[in-house]
């Protein structure tokens, strides 16, 4: 599936977080969790690892002329909480 993002959000998040948009993809051909974070809009939290670092997206779907395509919101280091969630689901 097809990823996008804001480009001056990804640089902020990088610069602050040490954390690339673009990683998003390599975390998909992984084991992930995936839960709805919000009904309106309609948000996904996405936790898995990258650069082996546990790392939590949030992210929409959206659909263009193309089809759908991922839109990344943002993305940090995952909680303990998280990170509970994820083993508990992925183990």
């Amino acid at each position: 599936m097809r990823i996008r993002w804001d480009e001056a959000k990804r640089q902020k998040v990088l610069a602050e977080r040490n954390i690339d948009f673009n990683q998003l993809d390599d975390l998909l051909y992984n084991p992930y969790l995936e839960d709805r974070r919000s009904e309106i809009p309609e948000l996904y939290r996405i936790i898995g690892f990258t650069n082996e670092q546990l790392t939590t997206y949030i992210v929409e779907y959206r659909m263009d002329e193309i089809g759908e395509y991922i839109w990344v919101i943002t993305a940090w280091k995952s909680t303990k909480q998280e990170r509970k969630s994820y083993e508990q689901q992925i183990y």
